[in-house]
């Protein structure tokens, strides 16, 4: 039965690289991978370090002591908007230029072509008020990060598209470039940029009309949906934290804030745990945040830190390894995003499903541990770079049952993310065969 499992997921593998669209997603997220992992690491110095409540500036007070800490505080946090701000629009650019190259058109003008009509997607157009005066910024800058990745990549895909089809001669590249040549570029695909400018911008103003946050904030809008209450429920939770981890996997980063510290049932069992200095007997012991954000998410959604440690315990693929090396610290202090895009775990159909499976699996440990009163539930705020393997120890006043339950946690979804890893073995291994031969 497992090796059919294999077989069936090795032959979809197969299939699925040899879609052209889907080559090009794959090739996008991995051009995006050391981009990702400076603004990740630029993102956590920031936020565990140079911010007043960051996890490592409680830990040694640097504010108090460290000269020009107000300065580099203001220092990374323009590094973090520069750099992971704009990976949208990398990301768009990216996407175009891979399809566009596959069927012998021009890349660079179709990736050029792709971020701009992304950036006239998300053009802020009530930046002019009905009286005339700016309101705002030009442009919707929450929408060109990270938060706008799935949109980007379809921006860059039609774009790659319409240069497929609005174009008829397979572009030719030369090693010096004449003026005469670019010109003849500009004039051979002149209608795909026209049509992909025009279009998006077009629906970048249409939108705005009903959505200020553009078309990317009527998409977010939309995602957040099932996100309302899913109460005491172990399904409604299961449920609502898969669907979390599946936008994740296409690319829709982030749309629900999971931190929990403002709902009013994490705000009731704080208030509990203040009144009678513990944790134990809070009125809400099951709840998203203290089975999902606590305790099955850990490295960042996905339950990363794990795959993080099968890589580096099992994986022959040096590419795995490299970028499973580089990715530690951040992910150690839950900022996953340079794992998605550089293995990629997103789009990937064998990583996908540990991806989804090993949070459940913490799930429900965790609530099997609340439900028999082996550990109390997580009633104490802690930060957001808070390393995800403390949380559940630290969130319950330093309960050392929690810390035990987080390290079995950490387990089970090392042991299932392990057989797939295996299998991505086996898949290098078929990969180098194929270019031997």
């Amino acid at each position: 039965m497992l090796k059919h499992v294999q077989n069936s997921l090795l032959t979809f593998e197969r299939v699925v690289e040899r879609q052209r669209y889907w080559r090009a997603l794959r090739d996008t997220l991995t051009l995006l991978f050391p981009f990702a992992l400076v603004g990740a690491y630029v993102s956590f110095m920031n936020q565990a370090i140079f911010q007043r409540n960051g996890f490592l500036n409680h830990i040694y007070y640097l504010s108090h002591w460290l000269p020009g800490f107000k300065y580099l505080a203001t220092y990374t946090t323009m590094l973090n908007l520069s750099i992971n701000g704009i990976l949208a629009v990398i990301a768009a650019f990216s996407a175009a230029n891979f399809v566009a190259r596959s069927a012998q058109r021009d890349n660079l003008l179709a990736g050029l072509t792709a971020a701009i009509s992304f950036i006239m997607l998300n053009i802020n157009y009530n930046f002019f008020s009905t009286q005339g005066q700016p309101a705002g910024s030009r442009f919707l800058e929450d929408n060109l990060g990270t938060q706008g990745i799935f949109l980007a990549l379809l921006v860059g895909l039609l774009t790659g598209w319409l240069f497929s089809h609005l174009t008829r001669d397979p572009h030719i590249h030369q090693e010096i470039e004449t003026q005469t040549h670019l010109l003849a570029r500009a004039h051979a695909n002149w209608l795909p940029i026209v049509a992909a400018l025009l279009v998006f911008s077009a629906i970048g103003y249409g939108i705005s009309f009903v959505s200020k946050g553009g078309l990317n904030g009527l998409f977010y809008a939309v995602f957040t949906l099932p996100f309302s209450n899913p109460g005491a429920s172990l399904l409604a939770i299961i449920g609502v934290a898969s669907l979390s981890n599946l936008y994740w996997l296409i690319g829709i980063i982030g749309p629900v804030d999971f931190s929990g510290n403002s709902t009013t049932s994490t705000v009731q069992n704080l208030e509990y745990a203040l009144q009678h200095g513990s944790a134990w007997g809070a009125p809400n012991p099951v709840t998203l945040h203290t089975l999902f954000d606590a305790f099955a998410n850990v490295g960042g959604p996905g339950m990363t830190l794990a795959l993080l440690i099968a890589i580096l315990w099992r994986s022959r693929n040096r590419n795995y390894r490299t970028v499973a090396k580089t990715s530690a610290l951040p992910v150690l202090f839950n900022i996953n995003q340079p794992l998605l895009v550089g293995l990629p775990i997103a789009y990937s159909p064998i990583l996908a499903i540990p991806f989804l499976l090993a949070p459940l699996a913490s799930m429900v440990i965790t609530w099997c541990a609340l439900k028999l009163q082996w550990i109390p539930p997580v009633v104490y705020p802690v930060g957001r770079t808070m390393p995800g393997f403390l949380t559940g120890w630290l969130g319950t006043g330093g309960d050392w049952r929690a810390f035990i339950v987080s390290l079995i946690n950490i387990a089970v979804a090392t042991a299932i993310y392990l057989p797939f890893v295996l299998l991505a073995n086996q898949v290098e291994e078929e990969a180098k065969a194929d270019a031997d031969a």
